[in-house]
């Protein structure tokens, strides 16, 4: 009898199961519309671009975990378990709201970065490309004398993201952009020589200095890299800054970005990087200047010394 009854509990979850599965995909065959499908890639689109934008933040992270709650929800109803889809429910009710509160400066950025994006920014704002390209001469050319003469540095170039926490740990400069006003800043045993310049190219200044940044949590850094270069890697892993810097003790000149760092760049490599990323109209992209550079690097190492 016993056994019977087991049967028939087993035979009904089956059959419970199977209607699940034929209502599901009753379900998708009624959504599976062009709207739906259009629907679907703005969705993807949205969430890739959120995880994006607050790529190298702790709110990546947490916000990875809510895509997967919201997975598990749905499946959990589709799989009949009650108990664990209302843990999951209510647990995304709370979590939304404790994100929300919790990481708002990461959210708030990200909603800036939507206004200020390169296409937005040509609409709105008439960008002054031939100054640019000056400021651009006028950092390269200081970052290459700065490393003949072994002199440390660590410039922040400001992009989409607002850095006035950064800015308000340093010294208010406001100052045109120069190479000379950014050797002099960095000559050793002045005042602002310690901690990193911030530069505005859009606002054609260079707005505070002796700035202090993030250190990098990343322990895989090797013991040759000191505070400059772990301090711009931490720069660039909270935000989408560009940073430069000069090794006071090899003069080599890299630069960092969403948390990754090239070395031993030349004066064209930095400039052509500079320049694609803040000249909106440049024709060749940052992925040629990468290719570039990285054959030259492989065709230098293959050469016989």
């Amino acid at each position: 009898m016993m056994y019977n009854n087991h049967r028939m509990q087993i035979q009904y979850k089956l059959h419970q199961n199977e209607a699940n599965m034929e209502n599901f995909m009753w379900y998708v065959r009624s959504r599976l519309t062009v709207t739906g499908v259009i629907e679907i890639v703005i969705i993807a689109i949205v969430i890739y671009k959120l995880i994006d934008w607050l790529r190298g933040t702790q709110a990546a992270r947490v916000f990875k975990g809510l895509m997967v709650l919201l997975f598990l929800g749905p499946a959990t109803q589709w799989l009949g378990f009650r108990t664990i889809n209302y843990i999951i429910t209510s647990m995304l009710t709370w979590a939304f709201m404790l994100f929300v509160i919790v990481f708002q400066p990461e959210l708030r950025s990200a909603l800036e970065r939507i206004g200020n994006t390169r296409y937005f920014r040509h609409w709105v704002t008439q960008i002054n490309e031939d100054a640019i390209s000056r400021h651009i001469r006028s950092i390269t050319s200081a970052a290459v004398r700065m490393s003949e003469e072994r002199v440390g540095a660590l410039i922040v170039i400001q992009r989409e993201n607002s850095l006035k926490n950064i800015k308000e740990t340093g010294i208010a400069l406001n100052a045109e952009i120069s190479q000379e006003l950014i050797e002099n800043i960095f000559t050793p045993n002045r005042p602002l020589h310690d901690g990193a310049l911030i530069v505005d190219l859009n606002a054609e200044k260079l707005v505070a200095a002796a700035c202090l940044l993030p250190l990098s949590n990343d322990h895989t850094l090797g013991n040759e890299f000191g505070t400059r270069h772990r301090a711009g890697i931490g720069m660039s892993e909270n935000s989408d800054a560009f940073t430069i810097i000069v090794s006071e003790e090899t003069g080599i000149i890299s630069f960092t970005e969403k948390g990754m760092m090239l070395r031993g760049l030349t004066k064209e490599d930095l400039g052509n990087v500079l320049e694609n990323r803040f000249v909106p109209d440049k024709e060749n992209d940052i992925n040629h200047v990468f290719w570039k550079f990285w054959k030259n690097k492989k065709n230098n190492d293959e050469l016989p010394s």
